[in-house]
């Protein structure tokens, strides 16, 4: 028997206590369940690991915090393909050891390839056939199964890379790739457009940057399958007190277009999520439609923190014009706000620069 740690108890609170006005089954979580990390969960990250494998590091996996994710409800994570172990991320490339832990822990696993993405000009369709082959070796090595999705990352606002550029980069991909893995594109939404409206990609996920080009009309299109809604996150039930410092990052799929994103199981197989679940989910969250609106201990007590506009919250529960949120998708409400000045996840309202700045609750 697994013993019941404050982070574990505060976790099942967490599927206990999420549970909106909006129509769901009894018991169902309805906080983001679907996480991407740049950085695996070990507790030995001391220095850069040159090597991919990591075979003389990132050796110590931090199951707590993997045990803390599976009780929270959270069911898929997604992980890194990249030519460096770069940016400070000791452990950012997924490997074979990586993929049995997550497996072991019943959890899911995506791919998404991502080096450079904010590099101008970087999308090519020589760059494309590039990191398409690089792919291909890593699906090989950590045993990726055919017909699994890979992502790839144009993580810049659109004015760094042209539409050429892109086009001709997923070209290349999709040639190099001839139908072995899935084609995702982690992008702002005009990019998303480009590439789907030229049926090069089969999988669009929009990153939590509403200020980039053709993001608001295109989530308001219901064309996106899976949008990053909430980044960094670092306190919270979920992600704070193991060890060590974790950054999560929680994503919420779209029933409206899929009930998968890609992801693999431990033996192969596609995970494929409850269409009702995903429902649920997407009902529970909501826009922030004011330039700042207060977040109250209580209705009309004092004001503990804010939120922006264009930017989301989890409603646990709502009455007499107030809702209760939860911030950083652990479950746990922070506060409430005033029900009025929020909008369901099919409206976003369009990003303006206001001054209000994002805070930790």
């Amino acid at each position: 028997m697994q013993t019941l740690t404050r982070r574990r108890f505060l976790a099942q609170c967490a599927v206990l206590t999420a549970l909106p006005s909006v129509a769901i089954s009894a018991g169902t979580s309805t906080n983001a369940h679907i996480i991407d990390m740049g950085n695996a969960a070990y507790l030995d990250r001391s220095q850069a690991r040159i090597e991919l494998d990591a075979r003389d590091g990132c050796t110590r996996p931090n199951h707590d915090f993997y045990e803390t994710l599976a009780f929270a409800g959270v069911n898929t994570v997604i992980r890194y393909y990249s030519d460096q172990n770069n940016a400070n991320l000791n452990c950012k490339n997924v490997t074979r050891r990586e993929r049995d832990m997550l497996h072991e822990h019943g959890l899911a696993l995506a791919i998404v390839y991502q080096f450079e993405g904010r590099s101008k000009n970087r999308f090519t369709g020589a760059r494309g056939t590039q990191d398409a082959e690089f792919c291909l070796h890593r699906a090989q090595v950590i045993g990726q199964p055919s017909g699994s999705a890979i992502y790839f990352g144009v993580d810049s606002d659109a004015a760094l890379n042209s539409d050429q550029g892109v086009t001709e980069y997923f070209q290349a991909v999709a040639q190099v790739f001839a139908g072995r893995f899935d084609i995702g594109i982690y992008a702002a939404g005009a990019r998303c457009d480009l590439i789907q409206s030229a049926e090069l990609a089969s999988r669009f996920w929009v990153p939590e940057a509403p200020a980039w080009l053709g993001t608001h009309a295109y989530m308001n299109s219901k064309r996106w399958h899976m949008f990053q809604n909430k980044t960094n996150i670092d306190l919270s039930a979920v992600t704070d007190g193991h060890g060590q410092k974790i950054h999560i990052d929680t994503n919420i799929v779209n029933p409206d277009q899929t009930r998968s994103i890609g992801a693999f199981n431990g033996d192969g197989s596609e995970r494929l999520y409850d269409a009702q679940h995903l429902t649920s989910v997407v009902r529970a969250h909501y826009w922030v439609n004011r330039d700042r609106l207060p977040v109250y201990d209580f209705p009309g007590g004092a004001e503990v923190g804010h939120v922006c506009i264009a930017r989301t919250v989890h409603v646990t529960s709502s009455h007499g014009g107030w809702a209760e949120v939860n911030i950083d998708e652990d479950g746990l409400p922070e506060g409430y706000v005033q029900q009025d000045g929020l909008l369901p996840l099919n409206q976003m309202p369009k990003w303006r620069r206001t001054g209000c700045k994002l805070m930790d609750i």
